[in-house]
């Protein structure tokens, strides 16, 4: 019989995963809601997006009325009183920013405001009547006004993240324990979700790889190069909810921009997972 001995190799410090107890390994969500409505914009691309607007206003053709509007009919007659019409140049008369260019009742030196001929609105009429007056929803809502920490109905333009707090660690992400030894940690994060938040809520998995960990020694939280004995890792999961109420029981939560966790988690917390938060 012949024994082979490993020459060139090392023996290995890493422990197997049948010597890690399942109490120390935990998977936490990052809970994501997507923004609703656009950004807000900031002042600089208000005035760059109205330059945009008014140059692409100016430089349009000319309405062509004549096209639309059967010559000395009613409709034309009220459309033609509806608009206000440019300045025509007259004799004797000094004009400060130059000579009227006018054709078709057009100023082509500006944008054409073309006045759409008003109709009574009536109520009952069909709801696809361009008529119809448009109020659009204020971006600001309720939730907003009176700082409802709890809602999905805040912050619109923003990405909020879902924290609770904890009884031991204070503000933080929601993790829980591995239940089962071949359970996955995705798998695990979503049941522990629905337990803590109920079934009404539904949720989408990035990936099923984490997207941090995070580690634990006596409910403090230590550097990732750690690999002391007693370490509690945390599994973060990235996911989005799609539709439903998280409505936890027995436990408080709040629905937080990235500014507002900064100012709600500890300092060493936030350094942790800083970039895990959307700047959006």
């Amino acid at each position: 019989m012949i024994v082979l001995k490993r020459c060139l190799s090392t023996a290995s410090n890493v422990k197997s995963s049948s010597q890690i107890p399942l109490n120390s390994i935990k998977s936490a969500l990052l809970l994501v809601r997507q923004p609703i409505v656009t950004p807000d914009l900031t002042k600089f691309e208000e005035v760059y997006y109205n330059y945009q607007e008014e140059l692409e206003r100016r430089l349009m053709w000319t309405f062509p009325q004549y096209y639309y509007f059967k010559k000395g009919s009613l409709s034309e007659r009220r459309f033609v009183k509806a608009q206000k019409g440019p300045v025509s140049k007259q004799p004797g008369v000094f004009f400060q920013k130059g000579i009227p260019d006018i054709v078709h009742n057009r100023e082509r030196r500006s944008k054409q405001e073309i006045i759409i001929p008003k109709e009574e609105y009536d109520e009952s009429s069909s709801m696809s009547d361009f008529n119809r007056p448009v109020v659009p929803n204020s971006r600001i809502t309720e939730a907003d006004k009176t700082n409802n920490v709890k809602s999905l109905e805040r912050k619109l333009p923003r990405t909020l993240h879902l924290l609770i707090k904890d009884e031991k660690l204070g503000w933080k992400l929601p993790s829980f324990e591995l239940s089962e030894k071949d359970k996955l940690l995705h798998r695990n994060a979503e049941a522990g979700m629905r337990n803590l938040g109920g079934e009404s809520i539904n949720t989408w998995t990035v990936s099923r790889k984490p997207t941090a960990v995070l580690k634990y020694l006596s409910n403090k939280l230590v550097d990732s190069k750690e690999n002391s004995e007693g370490l509690v890792r945390e599994f973060i999961i990235k996911s989005h909810i799609l539709s439903g109420e998280f409505s936890p029981k027995d436990i408080e939560y709040a629905w937080l921009t990235k500014e507002e966790i900064k100012d709600k988690v500890s300092k060493e917390y936030y350094e942790a997972t800083e970039f895990l938060f959307s700047r959006v």
